[in-house]
Protein backbone atom coordinates (compact mmCIF):
# COMPACT_ATOMS: atom_id res chain seq x y z
CA UNK A 1 0.00 0.00 0.00
CA UNK A 2 3.01 2.39 0.67
CA UNK A 3 4.28 2.13 -2.69
CA UNK A 4 1.08 2.79 -4.32
CA UNK A 5 -0.22 5.48 -2.16
CA UNK A 6 3.97 6.99 -2.87
CA UNK A 7 2.93 6.60 -6.46
CA UNK A 8 -0.37 7.95 -6.68
CA UNK A 9 1.01 11.07 -4.87
CA UNK A 10 3.69 11.84 -7.09
CA UNK A 11 1.59 11.12 -10.07
CA UNK A 12 -1.54 13.80 -8.87
CA UNK A 13 1.31 16.30 -8.32
CA UNK A 14 2.78 15.99 -11.64
CA UNK A 15 -1.20 16.06 -13.22
CA UNK A 16 -1.93 19.04 -10.73
CA UNK A 17 0.71 20.87 -12.04
CA UNK A 18 0.21 20.11 -16.23
CA UNK A 19 -2.91 21.32 -15.62
CA UNK A 20 -1.74 24.92 -14.64
CA UNK A 21 0.71 24.56 -17.42
CA UNK A 22 -2.53 23.82 -19.69
CA UNK A 23 -4.67 26.75 -17.93
CA UNK A 24 -1.60 29.49 -18.85
CA UNK A 25 -1.06 28.66 -22.12
CA UNK A 26 -4.88 28.44 -22.94
CA UNK A 27 -4.62 31.68 -21.61
CA UNK A 28 -2.07 33.11 -23.67
CA UNK A 29 -0.04 33.76 -20.32
CA UNK A 30 2.94 31.63 -22.06
CA UNK A 31 3.23 31.49 -26.18
CA UNK A 32 5.07 29.16 -27.88
CA UNK A 33 8.73 31.01 -27.86
CA UNK A 34 8.38 31.51 -23.98
CA UNK A 35 7.52 27.63 -23.61
CA UNK A 36 11.17 27.29 -25.72
CA UNK A 37 12.61 29.63 -23.57
CA UNK A 38 11.90 27.84 -20.57
CA UNK A 39 12.43 24.59 -21.68
CA UNK A 40 16.17 25.68 -22.34
CA UNK A 41 16.56 26.70 -18.81
CA UNK A 42 14.99 23.36 -17.71
CA UNK A 43 18.29 21.53 -20.20
CA UNK A 44 20.81 23.85 -19.68
CA UNK A 45 20.82 24.86 -16.26
CA UNK A 46 18.44 23.78 -14.01
CA UNK A 47 18.44 19.38 -14.51
CA UNK A 48 22.75 20.13 -14.56
CA UNK A 49 22.48 21.94 -11.20
CA UNK A 50 20.70 19.11 -9.95
CA UNK A 51 23.46 16.79 -10.95
CA UNK A 52 25.90 18.69 -9.16
CA UNK A 53 24.65 18.80 -5.87
CA UNK A 54 23.48 15.27 -5.78
CA UNK A 55 27.85 13.85 -5.15
CA UNK A 56 27.73 17.19 -2.71
CA UNK A 57 28.94 13.84 -0.18
CA UNK A 58 31.89 12.48 1.57
CA UNK A 59 34.58 10.59 -0.28
CA UNK A 60 34.33 6.74 0.60
CA UNK A 61 35.93 3.75 -1.76
CA UNK A 62 33.37 1.51 -0.55
CA UNK A 63 30.83 4.09 -2.27
CA UNK A 64 32.76 4.68 -4.99
CA UNK A 65 32.69 1.10 -6.00
CA UNK A 66 28.90 0.72 -5.63
CA UNK A 67 28.94 3.87 -7.76
CA UNK A 68 30.73 2.60 -10.34
CA UNK A 69 28.96 -1.13 -10.29
CA UNK A 70 26.07 1.03 -10.19
CA UNK A 71 26.42 3.26 -13.50
CA UNK A 72 26.96 -0.32 -15.22
CA UNK A 73 24.33 -1.69 -14.11
CA UNK A 74 22.16 1.45 -15.37
CA UNK A 75 24.06 1.51 -18.62
CA UNK A 76 23.16 -1.85 -19.65
CA UNK A 77 19.29 -1.51 -18.40
CA UNK A 78 19.43 1.76 -20.70
CA UNK A 79 21.24 0.68 -23.82
CA UNK A 80 18.53 -2.94 -23.53
CA UNK A 81 16.10 -0.56 -23.73
CA UNK A 82 17.24 1.17 -26.43
CA UNK A 83 18.13 -2.04 -28.39
CA UNK A 84 14.73 -3.33 -27.88
CA UNK A 85 13.00 -0.05 -29.55
CA UNK A 86 15.50 -0.40 -32.45
CA UNK A 87 13.99 -4.20 -32.96
CA UNK A 88 10.37 -2.98 -32.54
CA UNK A 89 10.14 0.40 -33.98
CA UNK A 90 10.77 1.57 -37.64
CA UNK A 91 13.61 3.51 -38.52
CA UNK A 92 11.30 6.84 -38.80
CA UNK A 93 9.42 6.38 -35.50
CA UNK A 94 12.00 8.32 -33.85
CA UNK A 95 9.84 9.61 -30.96
CA UNK A 96 8.89 6.49 -29.90
CA UNK A 97 12.59 4.99 -29.36
CA UNK A 98 13.22 7.98 -27.80
CA UNK A 99 10.65 7.64 -25.29
CA UNK A 100 11.10 4.46 -24.33
CA UNK A 101 14.79 4.85 -24.00
CA UNK A 102 14.51 7.74 -21.45
CA UNK A 103 12.18 7.57 -18.61
CA UNK A 104 11.06 9.89 -16.03
CA UNK A 105 13.47 8.58 -13.04
CA UNK A 106 13.95 12.07 -11.39
CA UNK A 107 10.75 12.73 -10.16
CA UNK A 108 9.06 9.49 -10.19
CA UNK A 109 12.17 7.10 -9.15
CA UNK A 110 13.61 9.39 -6.45
CA UNK A 111 10.71 9.51 -4.10
CA UNK A 112 9.91 5.72 -5.05
CA UNK A 113 13.50 4.70 -3.99
CA UNK A 114 12.83 7.00 -0.56
CA UNK A 115 9.79 5.03 0.78
CA UNK A 116 10.94 1.92 -0.35
CA UNK A 117 14.36 1.50 0.36
CA UNK A 118 15.38 4.23 2.33
CA UNK A 119 16.99 7.71 1.40
CA UNK A 120 20.20 6.27 1.45
CA UNK A 121 19.92 4.46 -1.87
CA UNK A 122 19.00 7.31 -3.74
CA UNK A 123 22.90 7.31 -4.65
CA UNK A 124 22.70 4.59 -6.80
CA UNK A 125 19.84 6.16 -8.49
CA UNK A 126 22.43 9.40 -9.17
CA UNK A 127 24.20 6.47 -11.07
CA UNK A 128 21.59 5.92 -13.72
CA UNK A 129 20.83 9.88 -13.99
CA UNK A 130 24.75 10.21 -14.77
CA UNK A 131 23.93 7.84 -17.54
CA UNK A 132 20.31 9.09 -18.56
CA UNK A 133 22.43 12.71 -18.93
CA UNK A 134 25.26 10.86 -21.04
CA UNK A 135 23.07 9.29 -23.41
CA UNK A 136 20.42 11.78 -23.66
CA UNK A 137 23.14 14.71 -24.68
CA UNK A 138 24.75 11.89 -27.15
CA UNK A 139 22.16 9.48 -28.55
CA UNK A 140 19.07 11.45 -27.28
CA UNK A 141 19.71 14.44 -29.47
CA UNK A 142 20.53 11.94 -32.28
CA UNK A 143 17.66 10.43 -32.35
CA UNK A 144 15.27 13.31 -32.15
CA UNK A 145 17.32 15.33 -34.80
CA UNK A 146 18.13 12.31 -36.94
CA UNK A 147 21.21 14.83 -37.31
CA UNK A 148 24.69 13.51 -36.52
CA UNK A 149 26.59 16.59 -36.92
CA UNK A 150 24.76 17.74 -33.82
CA UNK A 151 26.63 15.47 -31.60
CA UNK A 152 30.25 16.29 -32.02
CA UNK A 153 33.10 15.83 -29.64
CA UNK A 154 32.93 19.26 -28.77
CA UNK A 155 29.02 19.09 -27.97
CA UNK A 156 29.45 16.19 -25.66
CA UNK A 157 32.33 17.21 -23.91
CA UNK A 158 30.96 20.44 -22.97
CA UNK A 159 26.99 20.57 -22.68
CA UNK A 160 25.94 21.14 -19.41
CA UNK A 161 25.21 17.59 -18.55
CA UNK A 162 28.43 16.24 -19.07
CA UNK A 163 30.13 18.77 -17.20
CA UNK A 164 27.92 19.11 -14.11
CA UNK A 165 28.92 14.98 -13.50
CA UNK A 166 32.53 15.69 -14.40
CA UNK A 167 32.41 18.59 -11.55
CA UNK A 168 30.12 16.00 -9.50
CA UNK A 169 32.79 13.57 -9.57
CA UNK A 170 35.44 16.14 -8.59
CA UNK A 171 33.04 17.38 -5.25
CA UNK A 172 32.46 13.79 -4.38
CA UNK A 173 36.54 12.78 -5.02
CA UNK A 174 37.76 15.86 -3.19
CA UNK A 175 37.76 17.04 0.75
CA UNK A 176 36.94 20.47 -0.29
CA UNK A 177 33.03 20.76 -0.84
CA UNK A 178 30.57 23.40 -2.15
CA UNK A 179 30.37 26.30 0.27
CA UNK A 180 27.58 25.93 1.69
CA UNK A 181 25.76 29.58 0.32
CA UNK A 182 26.94 28.36 -3.33
CA UNK A 183 25.27 24.26 -2.49
CA UNK A 184 22.35 26.07 -1.34
CA UNK A 185 21.35 28.55 -3.72
CA UNK A 186 22.42 25.68 -6.49
CA UNK A 187 20.01 22.80 -4.85
CA UNK A 188 17.19 25.63 -4.56
CA UNK A 189 17.51 26.04 -8.34
CA UNK A 190 17.34 22.65 -8.68
CA UNK A 191 14.43 22.20 -6.97
CA UNK A 192 12.42 24.29 -9.31
CA UNK A 193 12.48 21.13 -11.77
CA UNK A 194 9.83 19.68 -11.49
CA UNK A 195 7.10 22.57 -11.18
CA UNK A 196 8.80 24.07 -14.19
CA UNK A 197 9.11 20.92 -16.28
CA UNK A 198 5.26 19.64 -15.55
CA UNK A 199 4.11 23.17 -15.99
CA UNK A 200 5.94 23.02 -19.53
CA UNK A 201 4.56 19.56 -20.63
CA UNK A 202 1.19 21.06 -19.76
CA UNK A 203 1.83 23.70 -22.22
CA UNK A 204 2.45 21.01 -24.93
CA UNK A 205 -0.42 19.40 -23.75
CA UNK A 206 -2.38 22.37 -24.24
CA UNK A 207 -1.34 22.90 -27.59
CA UNK A 208 -3.84 20.23 -28.68
CA UNK A 209 -7.20 18.96 -28.11
CA UNK A 210 -6.89 17.27 -24.25
CA UNK A 211 -9.31 14.41 -25.81
CA UNK A 212 -6.32 13.30 -28.17
CA UNK A 213 -4.22 12.60 -24.96
CA UNK A 214 -6.13 9.49 -24.82
CA UNK A 215 -7.41 8.44 -28.20
CA UNK A 216 -3.93 7.13 -29.53
CA UNK A 217 -3.59 3.38 -30.14
CA UNK A 218 -0.10 3.74 -31.13
CA UNK A 219 0.73 5.81 -28.07
CA UNK A 220 -1.00 3.04 -25.66
CA UNK A 221 1.47 0.59 -27.62
CA UNK A 222 4.79 2.39 -26.71
CA UNK A 223 3.42 2.97 -22.99
CA UNK A 224 3.09 -0.66 -22.47
CA UNK A 225 6.39 -1.70 -24.10
CA UNK A 226 7.76 1.49 -21.88
CA UNK A 227 5.82 0.21 -18.76
CA UNK A 228 6.24 -3.60 -19.04
CA UNK A 229 8.00 -5.05 -21.79
CA UNK A 230 11.10 -3.63 -21.02
CA UNK A 231 11.04 -3.76 -17.03
CA UNK A 232 9.92 -7.06 -17.37
CA UNK A 233 12.78 -8.39 -19.50
CA UNK A 234 15.66 -6.34 -17.24
CA UNK A 235 13.78 -8.15 -14.50
CA UNK A 236 14.07 -11.34 -16.05
CA UNK A 237 18.25 -10.71 -17.06
CA UNK A 238 18.68 -9.31 -13.52
CA UNK A 239 17.56 -11.94 -11.72
CA UNK A 240 21.16 -13.66 -12.92
CA UNK A 241 23.03 -11.27 -11.11
CA UNK A 242 24.88 -11.30 -8.14
CA UNK A 243 22.43 -11.49 -5.05
CA UNK A 244 25.08 -9.21 -3.48
CA UNK A 245 23.35 -6.47 -6.02
CA UNK A 246 20.28 -6.52 -4.94
CA UNK A 247 19.51 -3.37 -3.72
CA UNK A 248 21.30 -1.58 -7.08
CA UNK A 249 18.84 -4.09 -9.12
CA UNK A 250 15.94 -3.04 -7.48
CA UNK A 251 17.30 0.75 -7.52
CA UNK A 252 17.31 0.51 -11.71
CA UNK A 253 14.50 -1.24 -12.06
CA UNK A 254 12.56 0.82 -10.47
CA UNK A 255 14.19 3.61 -12.36
CA UNK A 256 13.29 1.45 -15.68
CA UNK A 257 9.73 0.82 -14.64
CA UNK A 258 8.79 4.93 -14.76
CA UNK A 259 6.91 5.97 -17.10
CA UNK A 260 7.80 8.48 -20.32
CA UNK A 261 10.73 11.44 -19.42
CA UNK A 262 9.84 15.21 -19.82
CA UNK A 263 13.26 15.47 -22.07
CA UNK A 264 11.11 13.58 -24.82
CA UNK A 265 8.90 16.82 -25.42
CA UNK A 266 12.04 19.17 -24.58
CA UNK A 267 14.64 17.58 -26.58
CA UNK A 268 12.00 17.24 -29.45
CA UNK A 269 10.77 20.89 -29.57
CA UNK A 270 14.54 21.58 -29.22
CA UNK A 271 15.70 19.83 -32.11
CA UNK A 272 12.61 19.54 -34.41
CA UNK A 273 10.46 16.93 -33.20
CA UNK A 274 6.77 16.18 -32.77
CA UNK A 275 6.70 17.61 -29.33
CA UNK A 276 2.83 17.12 -28.62
CA UNK A 277 3.07 13.92 -29.62
CA UNK A 278 5.64 13.29 -27.06
CA UNK A 279 3.92 15.39 -24.45
CA UNK A 280 1.08 12.66 -25.16
CA UNK A 281 3.53 10.07 -24.40
CA UNK A 282 4.40 11.66 -20.70
CA UNK A 283 0.95 12.34 -19.95
CA UNK A 284 -0.60 8.83 -21.02
CA UNK A 285 2.52 6.74 -19.81
CA UNK A 286 2.14 8.66 -16.35
CA UNK A 287 -1.16 7.53 -15.87
CA UNK A 288 -0.60 4.32 -16.77
CA UNK A 289 2.24 3.70 -14.54
CA UNK A 290 -0.14 4.35 -11.42
CA UNK A 291 -0.75 0.54 -12.38
CA UNK A 292 2.23 -0.68 -13.94
CA UNK A 293 4.77 0.42 -11.06
CA UNK A 294 3.09 -1.86 -8.49
CA UNK A 295 2.68 -4.61 -10.74
CA UNK A 296 6.52 -4.63 -12.13
CA UNK A 297 7.44 -4.31 -8.32
CA UNK A 298 5.49 -7.15 -6.86
CA UNK A 299 6.68 -9.63 -10.01
CA UNK A 300 10.25 -8.79 -9.04
CA UNK A 301 10.05 -9.55 -5.77
CA UNK A 302 8.72 -13.08 -6.79
CA UNK A 303 11.27 -13.62 -9.59
CA UNK A 304 14.43 -12.40 -7.47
Amino acid sequence: MEIISTIVGQVGIMYVLMAIGFIVYRKELINEEGAKQISNLLVWVINPLIMLTRYQMEFSIDKLKELGISFIVSLFAMLLGFLIGKIIFKKEQRIDKFAIGFANAGFIGIPLVTSIMGIDKVFFLSAYLVCFNILSYTYGIYMVSNNKSLVTVKSVLLNPGIIAVALGLLVFISPIKIPKLIYDAFNLVGQTNTPIAMILLGTYIGRSKIITLFNDRHAYFVAFVKLIIIPIIIMILFKFLPSSLSEIKKVVLIAMSTPVGLTVPMFSQMYGGDYEYGAKLVGLSTLLSLVTIPIILYLANIVW
